[in-house]
């Protein structure tokens, strides 16, 4: 069972799979979420967007997850967007990282679901 560090809530729009994440993000909780990120995906899935938004806390093992996910899906044809508060914590650690030469990051959500309209 996955420590309350981190809250998971899955949405379908379309064939875009949205994933809510409000919380923390460490190694105490990544296996969980990854598999249940992943299992949210299906082959008919074009997209998943994970909304960062409400993500106080991510550690390199959350990292390592984004870029996972991002490989996987990459493999399957489908693409991963990312919904990151602009000047939040969660934004600078991406950006320490270079995440957006890897997964395209939007502010909002409109904006990640314009992106892969």
């Amino acid at each position: 069972m996955m420590p309350e560090l981190a809250r998971l809530s899955l949405e379908t729009d379309g064939d875009v799979e949205l994933a809510h994440l409000a919380g923390e993000i460490d190694a105490s909780n990544v296996a969980d979420l990854t598999k249940r990120l992943l299992d949210a995906v299906s082959n008919k899935s074009r997209a998943l967007v994970l909304d960062l938004t409400q993500t106080s806390y991510i550690d390199s093992s959350g990292i390592s997850l984004i870029f996972d996910a991002a490989a996987r899906m990459k493999n399957r044809r489908q693409q991963l967007r990312l919904v990151v508060s602009p000047k939040s914590f969660v934004s600078e650690v991406l950006a320490a990282v270079s995440m957006q030469d890897s997964v395209p990051i939007d502010p909002g959500l409109k904006e990640a679901l314009r992106a892969v309209g």
